[in-house]
């Protein structure tokens, strides 16, 4: 983590020093530095993933429960990266574009948990 980090300061820093000279290639280094990171951040989503689903074997839980909140969680980092991408190439409108989407398609993705929530409080 403190190596990503560390990676992610030197690229900022660059992209001032680009950015006095070409604002698209900023961009450009930006969006670069972002994907590492997203590719970084789905290798360590399937860690998480695997651990989930043992921990949930392991404590006899149906894992469909557990499904939508993942959903979640990814659909959060998409929507925050995608927004502050567009803030940094100056496209406030996008940026909560897509933040908006992404509150409205986790609340979509969390529909299911509700109604069993929903069911198993109305069993009691």
């Amino acid at each position: 983590m403190v190596r990503l980090s560390l990676l992610c300061v030197l690229f900022s820093l660059m992209g001032l020093v680009v950015a006095q000279g070409s604002k698209p290639l900023a961009a450009l280094l930006a969006a670069a530095a972002g994907g590492f990171v997203l590719w970084r951040a789905l290798e360590m989503g399937g860690q998480l993933a695997e651990r989930v689903r043992r921990i949930t074997s392991a404590a006899g839980l149906d894992g469909t429960l557990l499904t939508p909140v993942v959903k979640v969680l990814g659909i959060a980092l998409c929507a925050r990266l995608s927004a502050e991408l567009c803030r940094d190439m100056g496209s406030r409108w996008a940026a909560g574009a897509v933040e908006l989407f992404g509150v409205l398609a986790s609340a979509v993705c969390m529909l299911p948990l509700l109604e069993e929530v929903l069911k198993t409080v109305g069993s009691i």
